[in-house]
This record gives C-alpha cells, structure tokens and sequence, in this order.
C-alpha cells in the first residue's frame, strides 16, 4: 500500500524546498472568512501521516485579530491585506530522476496544439517512485512586507506553528505520482474561446492513468504549492543589560522542515536511516542531502 499524499508532498518538497498540495480542489489550505484571503495566513502543522497541512486557524479571521490586539495592539490586519504578485513564467518541476521532454506528438495529435499554451513529454523511472508538478502562469499570493510578520512574531500562540505566508495560485496545474513502471506521456495545455473576451483553458494528454490529477479554473484560485515558516526561537543577547532586537520584516522566522522520517518509495519509514545516524554526514539523508533545483526547469541534463 503506498502513502502516495506524504510521498508526493515529500517528493516535491525535495525538489523545490515548497510545499505541495496534491489535490487542491479537493485537500485545500482552509479559507479564512474573507474569501479573497483563501489560503495566506493560514497556521497550525503538517500531519507527519499524511502530509496534510491541518489548519487551526488564520491570522486574518476576526478572532485572531483579538488575539494581535493583545500583544501589538496597533496593527490591524485588516489594512495589511496579502498582494497578488504579476504572473510567473511556467512552473515545471518532478523530482529527482524525472524528466520533461520536448513535446513527441505532431500537430495533427489534437485540435489545436500548434496554439497550446504548455506542451511536453514527461518520462519517470522504471523502479523508481517519481513525481511533478506543473503550474500555467502562477501568481504569488503573499503577505505584504513590513510590518505583518514583525506583529506576528509577538503573538505568543503562534509558538511552534507553521505558518503560510504565500501561496502560488493558478489557473490550471498538472500534478502526478509514478507507479514506478517507466510511465511516459504526453500533456498539453489547449485554449478555447470563453464567455466574452476571456479564454477557457482545457488539458489533453494521452495518459489514461487515474495518477495524473488535471484542474482547470476560470480564475487565480488553484493553489498547489505553498510556502510555510515559523517562528526561529528569540536567541538572548550576549550582554546582560543588551536590549532584545526587535523583530524586522521575516529575518526572525525560518523555512519548516519535514516533521516524518525519511521515506522509501512507497511513502512509508524508511528503516535503512537509523535516527543515530542522522547528523553523521557520510550517510546519506534525502530530507538534508537532496539537491535542491530552481524552477523553471529549462532543460532536462540535471539527471542525466
């Protein structure tokens, strides 16, 4: 039986050094009450069963608000809304021994390909769990900077929760977990005209396989990649009689890391990584050792 939501999570974490949300329609990020904040501000921790990021609450709802008013009592979140970045290039990602492929099939494959707006080949290992990941255009949503994380630090029920700051969101994404068989096929984004002067977009593939998860959305509002941070513990000064420095901007929060073991290919612990061996730097930790590759992937050398 594989653990495929924990090992796709911890696939794609590898990889990109984000987090994922396998199925977003289905597994999303909690919505704050305001529904133009969904996602950005959400807290609480990842499941180490499943991957999941069990939300407890958002920094934007008003009963958090009570809770800030407590400790800063100035800020009001309110004024201090998460911004919507410009769009990004393509996101094209999968994790280490997976490659994207110049697109194989001509244009007489489907109607309308010549015009797509993404197209390529993906070839995954034979005996070896892989996965990717692909966003149209993505837009970060995050908090503005200044003031909101210096005013959260202060809030003493955010101690050892994860909180997310920005989330890409999307119009379409592609995601898929291998069954380690050698998997190839091929994955097109196609255009159609929609109501008015907007364009509808629709995903071809000639994979048939139920591991491939394809969504669509007429709006920004598909969010499968999220960053999370938390709070890096107040260090005291050197000095006695030195004063605190106060919080500025994120310089006082830290990137989260996997609360699981590392695991083997079926998403399960792996019992090869003795917890006596995990600071010994000649044996090989995936969570620490993996390399870390930027988006977009331009070329398909690195794993070769």
């Amino acid at each position: 039986m594989v653990n495929e939501t924990l090992k796709y999570v911890d696939l794609i974490r590898q990889r990109t050094s984000k987090w994922a949300n396998q199925f977003p329609e289905r597994d999303d990020i909690r919505a704050s009450s305001t529904p133009l904040l969904r996602d950005v501000g959400s807290y609480g921790r990842f499941s180490a069963q499943t991957g999941r990021f069990e939300v407890e609450g958002n920094v934007y709802d008003s009963e958090f608000q009570k809770l800030l008013d407590a400790t800063d009592g100035k800020l009001k979140l309110s004024d201090h809304l998460p911004v919507l970045d410009e769009e990004q290039k393509d996101f094209s990602v999968g994790s280490l021994g997976v490659r994207p492929k110049e697109f194989s099939l001509g244009s007489d494959a489907v109607e309308g390909i010549d015009k797509a707006k993404y197209k390529e080949d993906w070839h995954f290992m034979q005996d070896k769990r892989g996965a990717m990941l692909v966003m149209y255009k993505p837009r970060l949503q995050r908090f503005p900077q200044g003031k909101v994380f210096e005013a959260l630090y202060k809030v003493p029920e955010l101690k050892d929760k994860f909180i997310v700051p920005s989330v890409y969101k999307c119009r379409a994404y592609a995601t898929y977990l291998s069954n380690k068989t050698g998997e190839k096929f091929s994955l097109a984004l196609l255009q159609k005209p929609g109501e008015g002067d907007k364009t509808q977009l629709d995903w071809w593939t000639d994979s048939k396989s139920e591991n491939l998860q394809i969504k669509t959305a007429e709006d920004y509002v598909l969010s499968p990649l999220f960053n999370c941070k938390r709070k890096i513990p107040l260090i005291r000064p050197l000095m006695r009689d030195s004063p605190t420095p106060d919080p500025e901007d994120e310089g006082f929060w830290m990137e989260c890391y996997p609360p699981w073991e590392p695991l083997d290919d079926d998403g399960e612990i792996d019992p090869v990584y003795d917890d006596d061996q995990e600071d010994d730097p000649n044996v090989y930790n995936p969570r620490r050792d993996s390399e870390y590759v930027p988006y977009p992937i331009s070329d398909d050398s690195d794993d070769e």
